[in-house]
């Protein structure tokens, strides 16, 4: 291809249709967003529907240019996202909207967990990219890892990965050239720059995007990092190219091919390198979410969460710890220790739109294999799986354990019953009372010391001395 190859209509080749003459031509091309293609046209009239009527919704476009020495550039490919024809007075009109092919990666709301200490952005990028059979060019990640849980709520998969490359400051940046899903993450750095003449531009500075950007501090700015220029030329040069214009390096961020009066023109809005990155994206979608999951693993106030979005396919190998929010807890450790089993139902409360502060809440109410217990809003209860219960009626509480009891009644007072030995020590012991009652079915014994009472059917008092009133 000559870059100062002037091309015309006739040089345009469209493939799999066929154009008498070409009305209109525009491609798009826009960091983090897909190329789009637009062509109208005149077919022959011997061209029925069918254009139409066999187009799928995987059908590819193809849109190359043939130069003076019958060099071919392809300029398009992608999938054909809508397909019109018009007739008038015997004259067919046909009209095609395409996209490419990183179009199939936006088109599905997802939601799913990736989580693990040694996790890295590499990593996430080839799971979704064998999902779509896509290929990536990685420039920016080099191997580092996520701050331990990363989480897809109700995002596509090319939402989440633009997500993903805003956590380096760059920008995804699809391929529109050849066959499949291919993207590049963020530009090379060093490459062949390319010369532009100054004849035909404007200039604009962004002053808005300028104070937006500086708040966020993740990298340094000033305002000339956001002077960008409109390029009017007829060179045809890819997204994020490296360009020299007006004595400054400075990068394709977006560029617009269009058929003006039967010859191609290319429109590129420029800016330099840090004018080019983007802030930090976060999904707001996830403010406030609960997510379902129960308990895999639990160690003093932390756990391991299996969660519903992700199917339950989580292990303790591929979980993160996470705190367990408690009723009350203090720095010193007093307060409400009440951690939850595993296999408990828990949620995943995401407090804003920053996942790793994210931690587990108690669960929603499930429905219970005994529906009595939890019938009656009056009736609190406190139990675990090992039978330990504290049941607080309105009128008594009952501590139970297994086959062991303690009723507390405003009415009837305190029974303590138990199938095992019942034992009261202390430095001191008394029991004082208008009525007291001791019985026991096998016998009573009082001892201290060297002195006893035993009662077993008869009374035995036996000691030093022995005085009786």
């Amino acid at each position: 291809m000559s870059m100062e190859y002037v091309y015309t209509q006739g040089d345009i080749l469209i493939e799999p249709y066929a154009f008498l003459k070409i009305l209109e031509l525009k491609i798009v091309k826009k960091i983090n967003d897909h190329g789009k293609f637009y062509i109208k046209g005149i077919i022959s009239e011997e061209i029925s529907d069918d254009y139409v009527e066999k187009t799928g919704s995987y059908n590819i476009i193809k849109a190359s240019l043939k130069d003076d020495k019958e060099n071919i550039t392809e300029i398009f490919k992608g999938i054909v996202t809508n397909i019109s024809i018009d007739t008038f007075n015997n004259v067919r009109i046909l009209e095609i909207e395409a996209q490419s092919q990183t179009f199939l990666m936006d088109l599905e709301k997802k939601s799913r967990s990736f989580q693990g200490e040694y996790l890295t952005y590499e990593e996430i990028f080839n799971d979704i990219n064998k999902i779509h059979n896509a290929q990536m060019i990685d420039y920016v990640t080099n191997s580092k890892t996520i701050d331990n849980m990363i989480v897809q709520y109700n995002e596509t998969d090319w939402e989440f990965l633009k997500r993903l490359a805003s956590h380096f400051n760059t920008v995804l940046i699809p391929e529109c050239r050849l066959d499949g899903t291919k993207y590049y993450i963020g530009d090379d750095g060093p490459s062949t720059v390319y010369e532009l003449d100054e004849f035909n531009y404007s200039v604009n500075k962004g002053i808005k995007e300028y104070k937006l950007k500086s708040r966020e501090g993740s990298y340094e700015l000033n305002d000339m990092n956001f002077v960008s220029y409109e390029v009017v030329t007829n060179k045809i040069l890819n997204s994020l190219t490296s360009v020299a214009f007006k004595g400054r390096k400075l990068l394709i961020c977006k560029s617009e091919f269009t058929l003006v009066k039967g010859v191609l023109f290319n429109k590129y809005i420029l800016k330099d390198k840090d004018g080019a990155k983007v802030k930090k994206l976060f999904n707001e979608n996830i403010s406030g979410v609960s997510l379902e999951g129960y308990i895999l693993d639990v160690t003093k106030d932390l756990v391991k969460v299996s969660l519903k979005i992700d199917a339950y396919s989580n292990t303790k190998e591929t979980t993160i710890w996470l705190l367990y929010s408690t009723v009350f807890s203090s720095p010193d450790g007093t307060g409400w220790y009440c951690m939850p089993e595993i296999g408990d139902a828990i949620r995943l409360y995401f407090p804003d739109n920053i996942e790793s502060n994210a931690y587990a809440i108690s669960s929603v109410n499930l429905q219970s294999s005994n529906s009595s217990k939890r019938s009656d809003p009056s009736i609190k209860s406190i139990g675990t799986k090992y039978g330990k219960k504290i049941i607080m009626r309105p009128g008594a509480i009952d501590v139970i354990s297994g086959n062991n009891s303690m009723c507390l009644s405003d009415n009837g007072g305190i029974s303590i019953n138990s199938n095992k030995s019942i034992s009261m020590s202390g430095s001191s012991v008394n029991i004082s009372g208008g009525y007291v009652s001791i019985s026991g079915g096998g016998g009573v014994t009082i001892s201290q010391n060297g002195a006893k009472l035993k009662i077993k059917d008869d009374i035995v008092m036996s000691g030093g001395k022995i005085n009786t009133q």
